[in-house]
């Protein structure tokens, strides 16, 4: 049966994690959580409120029902054929995941929310060129967005050094357990002028426990109709997720 279209092509890679020794996660604090700074950018999070100073200048506020886990830093490494020969199995892009999450009890995921930063490096010409003609503004910038259905450990066999691979792990080292198949929304912006840097925000449900349906049964069984209610709904979930606060 044939499904939504997504609007981008990308590899949003995750995989399911098993817990070690369990460590429930406390409810938020107030007060700072977090500041660090890197390439003279400054980024920090306060009462779930997440603040760049630059690429992009943006403040975030995050839904009061996710907890701010903590951030991890990635590198791209070209391993495709929209790069040059030359070019593959060599850095072409840097960037920071800052990652928040809902669990259980049983320190299961419920939802996550991601913002991540990314930019191509100086010693290349690349840029994210992406068409913003139809895109939404949300704050002073535009955003294309798309939902995306799929099955986390074969994302991360097909791209082991992936980003959704590194998050698998970082969810794992917070003995955090996620399912296989899941469900995200994203909304992708530019972060500077030259194109050369992007904000990305993830909002993701577990698919079973949102919809009722297994991966198979959502790609097979389920009604066009249904499809599109869902989606929609969802959408709607995960914009209500975040607020954008004018700076």
């Amino acid at each position: 049966m044939k499904k939504l279209v997504n609007l981008l092509a990308f590899l949003i890679l995750l995989g399911g994690c098993q817990s070690g020794s369990k460590k429930k996660i406390e409810k938020q604090s107030g007060g700072a959580e977090e500041t660090f700074q890197g390439n003279s950018i400054v980024r920090s999070v306060t009462n779930n409120v997440l603040t760049s100073d630059s690429l992009p200048k943006i403040k975030i506020k995050v839904d009061k029902e996710f907890k701010y886990i903590g951030k991890f830093d990635f590198e791209i490494i070209a391993s495709s054929d929209e790069y040059p020969d030359d070019m593959i199995g060599k850095p072409v892009a840097t960037g920071e995941r800052l990652v928040f999450a809902l669990a259980d009890e049983e320190n299961r995921i419920e939802k996550l929310f991601i913002v991540q930063f990314e930019g191509f490096l100086s010693t290349n010409d690349f840029m994210y060129n992406y068409n913003f003609d139809n895109a939404d503004f949300i704050g002073k910038n535009k955003y294309r967005h798309n939902t995306w259905y799929y099955d986390g450990k074969v994302s991360i066999k097909e791209n082991p050094l992936g980003e959704w691979a590194k998050t698998e792990s970082f969810l794992k080292e917070k003995n955090l357990v996620l399912e296989d198949h899941l469900m995200m929304s994203r909304f992708v912006g530019l972060a500077s002028e030259d194109r050369k840097n992007e904000v990305i925000i993830f909002y993701h449900e577990m698919l079973k426990k949102s919809t009722g349906y297994s991966l198979s049964e959502w790609e097979n069984s389920v009604s066009p109709e249904e499809v599109l209610s869902i989606d929609s709904a969802f959408v709607q979930r995960s914009k209500s997720s975040f607020t954008i606060i004018k700076s």
